[in-house]
């Protein structure tokens, strides 16, 4: 397996980008990632771990030979289930210390996506979005807040209580927040504080592409807020020649279609680390938060003719890889913890 990495140096006051680029074959593959940030040391080994039993339920579904959005929603619910991400189990809190998650799946074959935002009482976001992509059948794609948990519950998704759902770990960090009545939800991609969203790309065994993110939001945000997660084309994005899934700030995320435009990129011939550290460079060079500082953010890009690249201006990007010709792989940074699987360098 051939990987290649590189930084480019960019605003010295932020972090620079950095990108890669990995070879995956022309057969099955997955690319995922785990969220873009200043992951801490300490939360490494779990970040690892969660990656890879999502590798390996991904792995599973392919063998079963399931389309490749099938694929997607295996590997993200098991990111959902970890807890250490934020998504599922393990996403920020609100304002008013509760949960509330989005996430979006789309196929690449038809452009057929599901998406739900706002959820409270469902511990797969992402199982509900796929869920609406295959019953809505066009009528509905996209479902938000209490009325669609209840036509969501009806149709057979479980529900979960609220409680459960509060990670004990995000308890924490929420009584700290608390204190900061100046906080804005841009600084959390400038901070060890949590916003490990979550997201995978898929090409199946009949080269079909699909694309996934799941996510519990920034931390204390506003009641309602939807970001970036569960729209097609910011969040997530998939076509016949690629499907792209991001990772940050998501109202940048959002106003850059940054998925979108990374995989209509490819579609234009662009090759796949070109077209992902270009979307990235035009949304940190277009946008910046409310005290000036760059866009932050993560994506990763398949393409249906073979690699996979990533591209992010963050601290630590959480991502891995799968395909029988590259093995299975995890990594956070250039010079930092990998899975023992496969290759290890960038």
């Amino acid at each position: 397996m051939r990987l290649y990495y590189k930084a480019v140096a960019v605003n010295p006051a932020a972090v620079s980008m950095r990108s890669g680029r990995v070879e995956l074959g022309s057969g099955p593959a997955i690319l995922l990632h785990g969220g873009a940030w200043d992951i801490p040391s300490d939360e490494t080994d779990r970040h690892i771990d969660g990656m890879v039993r999502a590798l390996e339920a991904g792995i599973r579904a392919l063998e079963q030979g399931r389309a490749a959005e099938e694929v997607v929603v295996e590997v993200v619910a098991t990111q959902e289930a970890s807890g250490v991400f934020d998504a599922g189990s393990g996403s920020v809190l609100t304002r008013t210390g509760i949960v509330e998650m989005d996430a979006g799946v789309m196929r690449g074959e038809d452009l057929a996506f599901g998406a739900v935002g706002a959820l409270r009482t469902v511990a797969h976001p992402i199982k509900a979005a796929h869920l609406v992509l295959e019953s809505g059948k066009g009528q509905v794609r996209f479902m938000a807040g209490r009325e669609a948990e209840r036509h969501l519950h009806d149709a057979g998704i479980p529900r979960a209580s609220v409680s459960d759902l509060i990670h004990p770990r995000e308890q924490r960090r929420w009584e700290v927040l608390q204190k900061d009545p100046a906080w804005h939800t841009s600084e959390a991609f400038l901070a060890s504080v949590p916003r490990g969203t979550v997201g995978c790309v898929v090409r199946d065994a009949r080269g079909q592409m699909a694309a996934g993110t799941s996510t519990g939001g920034t931390p204390f945000r506003p009641e309602g807020r939807v970001g970036d997660s569960p729209l097609p084309g910011c969040g997530y994005y998939a076509d016949r020649d690629a499907a792209a899934s991001s990772t940050g700030w998501g109202e940048a995320i959002a106003s850059a279609g940054l998925a979108g435009r990374a995989v209509a990129a490819v579609e234009r011939g662009v090759d796949v680390l070109k077209a992902a550290e270009g979307e990235i460079h035009r949304m940190r060079t277009r946008i910046s938060n409310h005290a000036g500082v760059d866009a932050s953010a993560g994506l990763i890009l398949l393409s249906s003719a073979g690699p996979g690249a990533w591209a992010y201006n963050t601290p630590r990007m959480a991502r891995g890889a799968w395909s029988a010709d590259s093995g299975l792989w995890t990594r956070l940074d250039p010079a930092g913890p990998s899975a023992e699987h496969g290759e290890r360098q960038e």
